[in-house]
């Protein structure tokens, strides 16, 4: 997925040193169009966290995990990305977009579209703090793509009397 890049108006900054609700709740309030882009690693491998903003709310999400070859889109997304917002050996980016970038984007991906309402009280409700089972418990509930064995692909094929000696 392309999302374009402009100069980040926050470059590598250590969530540790974040509130990150606060930068939420500031985000919408300032009307902030752009995203937030979020990266940790973790023993489950390293995970990156977009969130979308129109005008200061959350318009999309999109979620990756490497390890688990796992590509999230839309609530599921958004509440691991507030998840991962919790852990504290992450880098978090955030780029200003126009309007109609954040248009364009939704427009050609229309699975990353989630609505939040960027205010104290929706804030006031997630939870900024990483909680590694709630991970496990999303990517339990994903098949994931693996990769076929010799042995799988020939018996798909009807083959498999190949391999006998």
């Amino acid at each position: 997925m392309n999302i374009p890049t402009n100069k980040p108006i926050v470059e590598n900054a250590f969530l540790e040193n974040l509130m990150c609700d606060k930068l939420i709740i500031d985000l919408g309030n300032k009307k902030f169009s752009g995203y937030s882009y979020l990266v940790i690693n973790t023993n489950l491998g390293f995970q990156e966290g977009i969130l979308l903003f129109s005008k200061g709310d959350v318009v999309g999400s999109i979620y990756f995990n490497s390890f688990h070859g796992v590509e999230l889109y839309g609530k599921d997304a958004f509440n691991l990305s507030i998840n991962s917002f919790g852990y504290t050996d992450g880098i978090l980016n955030i780029y200003r977009l126009t309007d109609e970038q954040i248009k364009l984007i939704l427009i050609f991906n229309d699975k990353i579209k989630f609505d939040f309402k960027n205010n104290k009280i929706n804030v006031s409700r997630l939870k900024f703090k990483y909680d590694e089972s709630y991970l496990k418990g999303i990517l339990k509930n994903i098949e994931f793509n693996k990769t076929d064995s010799k042995l799988d692909i020939l018996n798909k094929l009807n083959l498999s009397e190949l391999l006998r000696e």
